[in-house]
């Protein structure tokens, strides 16, 4: 007896296969055609999702002196996530949006921006994203996180702002004083020369504390570097979600064809 070709049995199995999906063509197509309309409504019934990005600049605050950078909460990219999170920051955020709170939670998020430094005394450029369902909310909530995050890593140099203005002042309306006696030309030539010689002092601290109020308004005070506009996004590519739902009916439909006369003969066995 000689023994059975391996090659054969194979032949035939695959011969039979063939013949299965021959004769019902119609099951694969039908789970293909089921598979592309199932796939269409479910990306059709697939929520809209708005994303809106802001950039924000935590500041770089220095020593009083202005010559040393030192360590605040603007330094620390970190302490934008920490208050955006914040139960306060969220509700407040969700009131100018006009959104209950528990839509917003969970939607917002904040990462350094690519390319920006984390080193001590480096303070990145850090982006708030927030998502949901209506372009007008996560638009507002963006910018007002953005607005919260600013003031509250800007205290200290809103402090010095405040500080170098009164200064600014004081030194403007003493150089104004000192001209007005100048003018009226009452004044002997000694204290004419004293004067003089103070105005100079005046005029030289008045141009120190511009140059530091303009450091502390443009370096070390934070600021939102760009406004959050809402973008459309997808939560489904609708032509992903057609072609994998196509497959996956296509497949279902084999599987039947070829396992349609095994159930069919273990149906109709007697019990």
């Amino acid at each position: 007896m000689s023994a059975p070709d391996p090659d054969a049995e194979r032949e035939v199995d695959l011969r039979s296969y063939l013949n299965a999906l021959t004769v019902r063509w119609w099951l694969p197509v039908a789970g293909l055609v089921g598979g592309i309309v199932i796939g269409l409504l479910v990306s059709l019934g697939g929520n809209q999702v708005w994303t809106a990005n802001t950039t924000v600049y935590l500041g770089q605050p220095l020593s009083p002196t202005g010559s040393v950078q030192i360590q605040s909460d603007a330094t620390n990219p970190s302490a934008v996530g920490v208050i955006i999170h914040s139960e306060g920051a969220l509700r407040q955020a969700a009131r100018a949006a006009g959104m209950p709170v528990s839509k917003l939670r969970g939607h917002v998020s904040s990462r350094p921006v690519a390319g920006a430094l984390t080193k001590l005394g480096q303070t990145p450029f850090v982006q708030i994203t927030v998502t949901g369902a209506a372009p007008r909310h996560v638009q507002v909530a963006a910018n007002t996180l953005a607005k919260i995050v600013v003031a509250r890593s800007s205290t200290y140099a809103n402090k010095l702002i405040t500080s170098w203005q009164e200064q600014v002042s004081t030194y403007t309306d003493s150089l104004k004083t000192i001209d007005d006696q100048l003018k009226k030309g009452s004044l002997s030539g000694t204290d004419e020369l004293i004067v003089s010689i103070q105005r100079a002092q005046i005029a030289d601290q008045l141009t120190t504390a511009t140059q530091q109020l303009a450091v502390a308004q443009e370096v070390e005070k934070g600021k939102q570097e760009t406004f959050a506009v809402a973008t459309k996004t997808t939560a489904k590519s609708r032509r992903n979600t057609v072609i994998v739902a196509a497959l996956i009916g296509l497949l279902l439909g084999i599987i039947a064809a070829l396992l349609w006369e095994p159930v069919v003969r273990v149906v109709r066995r007697p019990s």
